[in-house]
Parts: structure tokens; C-alpha cells; sequence
């Protein structure tokens, strides 16, 4: 996510700098063949084109709303993800205690309570790796057993699986007695519930890209649009059309791109949604509500992004 509020301009140069030089040649161009009216007769209408460049405008403020409502989804859900995790450690701490008579110590109940706690940041960290970067235990090797680990090795859905697995621990406990009957129904198991549901909406937006033809062919009529504008634009400014040209030109197809990189929120570019950093901040606030004093850093935004 960028959050520096102005772009540098290397930002531009690196998702469309070739278009630009392009432009730049092709309005040239054009110019030259105005001075030698060479194309007199294919000059294009102005009102044709302005009607033409207002359609184009259209379509492209929709392909580019629907691609933005696709990452605010996912920034939802990983705020919905931050309350229920919150929301969860506390019915972690609060809820599971020994049983009456039990002669358990206070620090096998803080173990108890560290193991939910750790197994639910692994499912995170589990998660995010899904939906961006691919598989690494490292980071999760920090949070779960090494026999836990190693058989998360040979399954499909990682994030499922941890998900699982604290179900069956947690059903175990509650038949130990650790845990009342409510707490567990409508508590701890609909905290999981939760956390299947905001997995499977990740997993929609991940694996159901925007419709491509609404990508296709925003791109070949925005492409359109620019390759006669200055056929147009030649006939009332003459050379002072190109640097008129490189900007509209510049305008259109860096909207045009915005679109297309916001579209997969999940996709480890610099504009999707910091999941790094969220799932850094919830990690913070569970182990704090742990008890614990040493909790790593937040991560800091690098060069204005955050990851």
C-alpha cells in the first residue's frame, strides 16, 4: 500500500515510461505529416474524437471503480480479521480455565492459552502467504510445534488446516472441562467460524480475477482513442498538439494502468493491501494481551510503502 502522499516519479517511469517515450515519437511523427500534408484527408473530426474520448473516459471510470472496490474488499476483510483475532485472544484468556478441583498451575493455563494464541498467528501468517508469496515455514515456525509443522508440509490449504487444528484442540479442551458449554458454542467456535469465512472471501478475490474482458477492452479502446487523437488535436494546434498529446495520452493510460494493478489486491505489488503489516500489528496485540513484554517492532513503511 502506498501511503507517502506524493508518487516519485520513478513510480511512473516503471509501470508506463515506455508508453511516454512512445507518445512522444508518434506525436512526432504525426506533426511531420501534417507539415508535408501527407494524411490531409484522413484527419479526424474533433467533435468525433471528443465524443469518442468521453466514452472511453466512461468505461474506463468503471472498469477502474469496480477494480478499487475489489481491493477495499480485501482491506475489509483484513480489518474484519484484526477485530476477530482481537476478539478471540480475549476469549482465549478469559474463557479457558481449569476446571473446579483441577490441580493444574498457573503455568500450564498460560501455556494453554500461549498455544491458541501461537497456532492462530500461524494461521495468519499461513494465510497470507497463500494469497501472496507462497509458502515459507520459516515464518511459521515461530508460532507452531515442529511436528505441527512438518505436517503442514504435505497438505493443499495450510490455513485451513491450522484453522482445523484448533478446532480439535479446542474441542478437547472443552471436553476436559476446561471450557463452559456457551463459551465454546457461541464463543471460541464462532471466532473460527469467523476466521473460515474471512479466508474464504480472501481466496474469492485471489482466485476470481476481474472479468478480463473488462481489462481487454478498456486497454484496446483507451489504445484506440489515443492513436487518433493527435490526427485530431494536428488540425487546430499544429506542433504546439505534442506536449497537449503526451499529457492527455500520459493521463489516460496511467488511469488505465492504476486499474490494472489495483484489480488483485493480493498480488505482492507496492498498491496492494499490507497484509505484512497487519498480520505484524495483530501478532503485536496478542502476545501484549498475552502478557508477554518483548513483542517485535511494527514494520514501517519502506520508500512510502507498506507492505
Amino acid at each position: 500500500m502506498i501511503v507517502r502522499r506524493t508518487l516519485p516519479f520513478k513510480w511512473f517511469l516503471q509501470i508506463d515510461g515506455w508508453a511516454v517515450l512512445f507518445y512522444i515519437l508518434y506525436g512526432y511523427g504525426v506533426c511531420i505529416l501534417n507539415l508535408e500534408f501527407f494524411f490531409e484527408k484522413l484527419a479526424f473530426p474533433f467533435t468525433g474524437i471528443s465524443v469518442f474520448g468521453t466514452a472511453v473516459a466512461i468505461l474506463l471510470a468503471f472498469r477502474n471503480n469496480s477494480a478499487y472496490e475489489r481491493y477495499w474488499e480485501a482491506r475489509v476483510i483484513w480489518g474484519d480479521l484484526t477485530n476477530y483475532s482481537r476478539n478471540f485472544a480475549s476469549q482465549v484468556l478469559v474463557y479457558i480455565q481449569p476446571p473446579q478441583g483441577s490441580d493444574a498451575q498457573p503455568a500450564q493455563v498460560e501455556e494453554l492459552h500461549r498455544e491458541f494464541i501461537y497456532r492462530h498467528l500461524a494461521f495468519l501468517q499461513a494465510l497470507r502467504l497463500q494469497l501472496r508469496e507462497g509458502y515459507v515455514s520459516n515464518f511459521l515456525s515461530s508460532f507452531i510445534t515442529k511436528t505441527e509443522l512438518n505436517r503442514l508440509e504435505n497438505v493443499a490449504n495450510r490455513a485451513t488446516q491450522l484453522n482445523h487444528w484448533q478446532a480439535k484442540r479446542l474441542q478437547e479442551v472443552f471436553d476436559a472441562g476446561w471450557i463452559a458449554p456457551r463459551a465454546y458454542v457461541m464463543g471460541l467456535m464462532d471466532s473460527l467460524k469467523h476466521f473460515y469465512v474471512a479466508q474464504g472471501k480472501c481466496e474469492r478475490i485471489k482466485n476470481t480475477p476481474l472479468p478480463r474482458q473488462y481489462g481487454f477492452f478498456t486497454k484496446v479502446f483507451v489504445w484506440m482513442f489515443l492513436l487518433l487523437l493527435p490526427f485530431s488535436l494536428v488540425q487546430h494546434l499544429g506542433w504546439e498538439m505534442l506536449p497537449i498529446y503526451v499529457m492527455l495520452a500520459f493521463m489516460f493510460t496511467i488511469m488505465e494502468r492504476v486499474g490494472s494493478r489495483t484489480e488483485d489486491p493480493f498480488d505482492g505489488k507496492n498498491e496492494d493491501v499490507p497484509m505484512n503489516a497487519i498480520c505484524r500489528n495483530i501478532e503485536i496485540d496478542l502476545r501484549q494481551q498475552l502478557g508477554e513484554a518483548s513483542v517485535p517492532p511494527k514494520i514501517e513503511p519502506i520508500d512510502g510503502v507498506l507492505m
